[in-house]
């Protein structure tokens, strides 16, 4: 590594230098930034889960669904739960029983466990944008994310 007048090191040492700095950086960076990389990497995630409806059967579950856009149906065990929106920011979720009890849409709070992997997706690039905003940009927003639900089940 070393030669007689150590040009070696010489040529690494910026490297190291650059390579030291970026670290310390980035660890300040994200120490002070809300940023979490296990939900944007998980495979699951916690969410509050505004559950319209529980049934034996599939068809009495759609029937709900087609009665409230952007609801979907997901199959737990043996029932199919209806649900209105799955959300995580306090804020929003405090917004939504609002505008669900403004409309005297009866619902039911659930914590849930979610393993669909585009619905995850959807609900930390848009569940943000959903904190201002008319209860329009709400309902659309809260439509776009349930719209990528690809049918994995949820965990109680």
């Amino acid at each position: 590594m070393y030669d007689e007048d150590g040009d070696n090191m010489k040529k690494f040492l910026p490297y190291i230098l650059a390579l030291v700095t970026g670290v310390v950086f980035g660890f300040f960076l994200f120490q002070e930034a809300d940023f979490n990389f296990r939900e944007v990497f998980s495979d699951s995630m916690t969410v509050t889960a505004f559950q319209l409806g529980v049934f034996t059967t599939e068809q009495s579950a759609l029937e709900l669904q087609s009665r409230h856009e952007g609801s979907i149906v997901m199959k737990e065990e043996d029932v199919y739960r209806v649900y209105f929106s799955l959300l995580t920011n306090d804020q929003v979720i405090a917004r939504m029983e609002r505008h669900l009890q403004s409309q005297n849409i009866n619902y039911f709070l659930r914590q849930i466990t979610i393993r669909d992997s585009d619905l995850i997706r959807a609900i930390n690039n848009y569940e943000r944008t959903m904190v201002e905003g008319s209860d329009a940009v709400l309902v659309s927003v809260n439509q776009l994310i349930t719209s990528s639900f690809t049918g994995g089940q949820s965990e109680h």
